[in-house]
């Protein structure tokens, strides 16, 4: 059997002293310090308190030294003997940031340059019985990048140092406009040695399934590394969802590549994230026998389940659909843009994950896009998508730049597109590779980008084309032609911000011009990838990176804390258009969440509103900027660092659900209404709809019987009323009398609304469950608690005689705040239940 043992505790680091030579560094007894891997030098620095923790005030300025020195680390060990008896012992690193120089007792043996790309040695005649050490050089990827770019020249970036683009590394590690500039190095991923006579190397099970679902094809591809000359047999048992055996097979093994085909009728299908199915996956099982004796084993999870990117004309406009399928039926996308959840991505543990794709999943959410800034993320945050039905947009990793293509540069990104493509290629979770995050914006932007060009793409001024259209591709066509591959997000063509094709950044609100987010309508894309607003973490998040004497939204530290250059001045604009001044760090806090809910709220249910049936499909999908932090900041996530959602979590809740309800003024006395299905069994509902006065008065009413079609939305019709004073409209859809889905039209903004005390009652019911009733209307009910609750939802509109039932849990004997608009301002009031 083939052994391996984990390099894990008994490290040491120190930092390199640059005026005296290597080896003597090494030597030297005094510095070095005790760390674990795997983790990088700034928690390997932290936990030996040698650092203050960067994530505090404004302790990111005291500790750039990090990222501008060389580390040294060191680990000695001692061979077991059974591993002397194997013929090959190798040495496997998967993972060393960045520019790293190994070297086993006193002889090189690795130099790596790329964070992305995992590293296997073989050490058989290096490593020895008895004492053995290990010792790796890590260089400053600052300073190497630089030297990278004085050689090959400057090129452009957006968000910090632009000589990144030289560097196979995190890009977000040189900070971004929602993170902190943290360049790390040392051992991020798992080394350990293997000794072995034979191994599988990799298993690779690409499903393929008919048209009609019936019958599914498993090609499955199994690659050997032997070292002996022993008769070998391969054996392969394929396990239903249940873990049933349901065929198996066993091949002598005459190749380094052995391929064998199952066949299963009547699949179990892999479902996304709430349609009626589920998650099953199946497993094939690979040993590697000699005679009756295993020498390794591996098991490969796949999922089966039919995928298209359908892009085909559209009735009645220009361009085309960009519309995933699965299954044979087209999915609104709904979803948010995943970034890394920590500078330092190896505290980020399974259940971490766990806790970010339960998020989503309860945001209703049935896609995640993996940003091509970060990281090709760890297997458990695939895993869990795999088993949640989340649909993972991976995206490669460069991100808002002009990024080279010498040699070296293309040999390095193949070797890293070539590795993560097969560690990845088997979850059923991912649905496309993406080639790059806004790099032919940016080029398009200088004006380096020429569509029609099609020659020698490396002589341009834009030469990762030659990466993104031939080197990337063709890797993927090569290693996992089950999936789609797209060059750019966004891309459309000629035109990266063409709303008729392909897929679009609306960032008209916010960024560019500043448009107003009542507006999102007129920046609508084929499939909208990327769109957001700032909102400011939790008060408890707050608190937990501002020093006392900062605890205000106007303080130095405060404002540290947003990235984006001008973040507090866009944010101000927003706040000063819609909402009265907020004097109170807690008013703040509720007033920019509220802005943040209230524009994505516009975004998603305006273009769920163009989401027409076959043949009509002008929007097919909406993925939010961003889900999560990765640093506690005032940022476009929808819950913070911690994992507190903010208001625009429930809000995307409510609006990506696949049954919605909305409302719009076709003129100061008229409004319109709509409702959109994404489900795929159609809906006969009650439709009541009322216009009500800010005194609490209903001023009329209409009630309609309707039929909402399947995985469509449905124009109903207009609602005309006297307009003879501020009010509000509010639609409700009724299943046998019980309300499913609420929506309200206010008369915006904000700020102009004489919104009374609504005298607010909550009672609580049996266990956590609390009632919520009013004698006003109430705008964006927040609710907090002195306590982790975990909220059913919040952030709701309340009306008179329509009580609401939210769900506390965690509350116990906590109290309760509200925040809401009233009086021209702010009311937070304290309720004990």
């Amino acid at each position: 059997m083939k052994e391996f043992l984990t390099l894990s505790a008994g490290w040491q680091f120190k930092q390199r002293n640059p005026s005296i030579q290597l080896e003597e560094n090494f030597n030297l007894l005094e510095g070095w310090n005790h760390t674990i891997v795997p983790g990088c030098i700034h928690t390997d620095l932290l936990d030996a308190g040698l650092i203050p923790d960067p994530f505090y005030g404004m302790n990111e300025q005291e500790v750039q030294w990090v990222g501008e020195s060389d580390w040294l680390y060191r680990y000695f060990f001692t061979l077991p003997n059974e591993f002397e008896k194997r013929p090959a012992l190798d040495l496997c690193f998967d993972g060393l940031d960045t520019f790293a120089t190994v070297w086993l007792n006193g002889k090189e043996i690795l130099t790596a340059a790329n964070m992305f790309v995992p590293y296997r040695v073989s050490i058989r005649g290096i490593a020895r019985s008895g004492h053995n050490e290990l010792r790796i050089l890590f260089e400053s990827a600052l300073r190497r990048g630089k030297e990278l770019e004085k050689q090959y020249g400057k090129r452009a970036a957006w968000n910090t140092d632009a000589s990144r683009v030289y560097v196979r590394k995190a890009q977000y590690h040189y900070g971004w406009d929602w993170g902190p500039t943290l360049i790390t190095a040392g051992i991020w991923r798992e080394v350990r040695l293997e000794a072995y006579t034979a191994r599988i190397d990799t298993i690779f099970c690409p499903a393929e399934i008919g048209e009609d679902l019936k019958k599914a094809i498993v090609p499955v591809s199994v690659e050997i590394d032997n070292h002996s000359s022993l008769p070998l047999y391969l054996k392969l048992v394929l396990f239903d969802h249940y873990g049933i055996t349901t065929s198996e097979a066993t091949i002598p093994i005459d190749d380094s590549k052995i391929q064998h085909t199952f066949e299963i009728i009547d699949p179990l299908l892999w479902e996304p994230s709430g349609r009626l199915g589920a998650q099953p996956q199946y497993r094939v099982e690979a040993s590697l026998l000699n005679g009756e004796k295993e020498l390794d084993h591996k098991d490969c999870k796949f999922g089966i389940r039919r995928l298209c990117l359908l892009q085909n004309p559209l009735e009645g406009e220009a361009g085309s659909s960009f519309t995933f399928e699965v299954n044979n039926m087209p999915l609104f996308c709904r979803g948010a843009n995943w970034i890394p959840a920590d500078s330092f991505t190896t505290r980020v543990t399974r259940e971490n994950y766990e806790s970010w794709v339960q998020l989503a999943v309860a945001a209703n959410m049935n896609m995640l896009r993996v940003w091509g800034g970060g990281i090709y993320e760890e297997d458990a945050f695939y895993d869990l998508c795999d088993e949640m039905g989340i649909m993972v947009w991976q995206d490669f990793m460069f991100a808002c730049g002009i990024y080279p293509a010498h040699p070296e540069f293309l040999e390095s990104v193949k070797a890293e597109a070539v590795a993560n493509l097969r560690r990845l290629r088997n979850h059923p979770c991912i649905v496309l590779w993406n080639g790059n995050n806004e790099d032919y914006s940016i080029a398009q932007s200088l004006g380096a980008y020429d569509a029609n060009f099609k020659d020698d793409f490396i002589a341009t001024a834009f030469p990762a084309r030659e990466i993104y259209e031939r080197l990337l591709p063709e890797i993927c066509a090569q290693l996992d032609p089950t999936r789609p591959y797209w060059r750019g997000s966004p891309y459309a063509g000629a035109d990266a911000d063409d709303p008729t094709q392909g897929d679009r950044h609306t960032w008209e609100i916010w960024h560019k011009q500043m448009a107003i987010y009542q507006d999102y309508r007129k920046f609508e894309g084929r499939f909208v990838s990327e769109f957001g607003m700032q909102g400011s973490p939790t008060l408890e998040t707050l608190v937990s990176f501002l020093p006392p004497c900062e605890l205000h939204q106007q303080s130095r530290t405060y404002e540290f804390h947003n990235k984006a250059p001008d973040g507090y001045r866009r944010l101000a604009v927003y706040l000063s258009d819609n909402l009265p001044t907020p004097a109170k760090l807690e008013e703040y806090i509720y007033a920019t969440q509220f802005i943040q809910a209230e524009a994505l709220k516009y975004a998603v249910m305006d273009w769920k509103r163009r989401w027409r049936g076959k043949g009509k499909e002008y929007v097919s999908g909406a993925l939010v900027w961003q889900l999560n932090d990765c640093y506690p900041a005032i940022s476009w996530a929808i819950a913070d660092y911690l994992g507190k959602p903010k208001a625009a979590f429930y809000t995307l809740k409510r609006a990506f659900n696949h049954l919605t309800i909305g409302l719009d003024w076709a003129s100061k006395n008229k409004a319109t209404y709509w409702a959109v299905n994404t489900d795929s069994r159609e809906r006969n509902l009650t439709l009541e709809l009322k216009v009500i006065s800010l005194e609490g008065k209903e001023l009329a009413s209409n009630r309609s019987e309707v039929i909402i079609p399947v995985n469509c939305a449905t124009e109903l019709d207009e609602l005309e009323f006297e307009a003879v004073e501020p009010l509000v409209i509010v639609a409700t859809l009724l299943d046998n009398g019980e309300i499913v889905r609420r929506a309200t039209l206010w008369q915006e903004p904000f700020k102009y609304l004489a919104l009374q005390d609504p005298r607010l009652k909550i009672t609580r019911l049996e266990g956590e469950a609390l009632l919520l009733e009013v004698k006003k209307p109430v705008k964006g009910l927040l609710l907090s608690a002195d306590v982790d609750v975990q909220w059913s939802d919040n952030f709701l509109d309340l009306l008179p005689g329509d009580s609401q039932v939210v769900v506390a849990r965690g509350l116990g004997e906590g109290t309760i705040a509200a925040y809401y608009l009233a009086k021209g301002g702010y009311i937070i009031k304290k309720h004990s239940v």
